[in-house]
Order: C-alpha cells, then structure tokens, then sequence
C-alpha cells in the first residue's frame, strides 16, 4: 500500500513538471511565489539601541537621496524609494542588549527582488554604525 501512494505521488509530479515549466507553475497560483525561490533579504543582529539605528539609517536614505515613505520609529519599520527601487527596513528587539534589523529591496514593480540595493544600504549601515 505505502509503494503504492509513492508511485501516485511520484507520477503525479513527473506529469505536472514534464508538460508545463515549473515557473508557470509556481507562479500562477500567487504573484508572490517568486520571493520564496529568491533572496533578496539580509537580516542581521547588532548591539545598539533601535534609536541609533533608526537615525542612522534615515541618514543613510537621505544621502542616498531617497523618498522615505514611512517610518515609525515605534513599529521599528522604514521605507523608501529610491531611484530604481522601494526599500523595506524592520527594526526589531533581539534581546536586552540587541536588535535585529532586516534589509529588502524590490524593484519598483515591486515584484522583482533587488539584493543589490539591499546589500548596498547593509554596507553603508555598517560603514556608518563602526565609525
């Protein structure tokens, strides 16, 4: 009985995957299915108070000439948009002594991941919070 299901489920797939793209398939469902085959968040844990992180990365967005869109330093949440892209930042608790900071980025459709911009904003956050 149990070889019996594995076949079926076996078969099954075979047939999805062999007649139809697996994008299509995965995509079709929900626009959202691409953000879980691509990466296109950093997260990170960092010993500093949410204000000085907060500060610092509105500063960051600012020199990147950005359009913040929202910040709340209360719900720990920014967003921009830059020339090419909408950046998302979430600020959160980690411990007593840390926070954790998530850094994403779309591309303005807002569908296509944009790890470069994400990575760039990480980096220019490092550089600003070791001075």
């Amino acid at each position: 009985m149990k070889l019996h299901k594995i076949l079926i489920v076996a078969f099954a797939a075979f047939a999805m995957f062999s007649c139809v793209p697996a994008p299509l398939i995965f995509g079709g469902a929900a626009g959202g299915a691409v953000y879980t085959t691509t990466n296109d968040t950093i997260t990170d844990v960092f010993t500093m108070p949410k204000e000085r992180a907060f500060e610092a990365l509105i500063g960051i967005l600012n020199s990147e000439n950005a359009q913040i869109t929202l910040s709340s330093i209360a719900d720990g949440k920014i967003e921009a948009r830059t020339s090419t892209s909408v950046v998302y930042i979430t600020i959160v608790p980690f411990n007593a002594d840390s926070i954790k900071i998530t850094f994403s980025a779309k591309k303005h459709v807002e569908l296509i991941p944009d790890k470069d911009t994400a990575v760039r904003i990480y980096r220019l956050f490092i550089k600003e919070t070791i001075k």
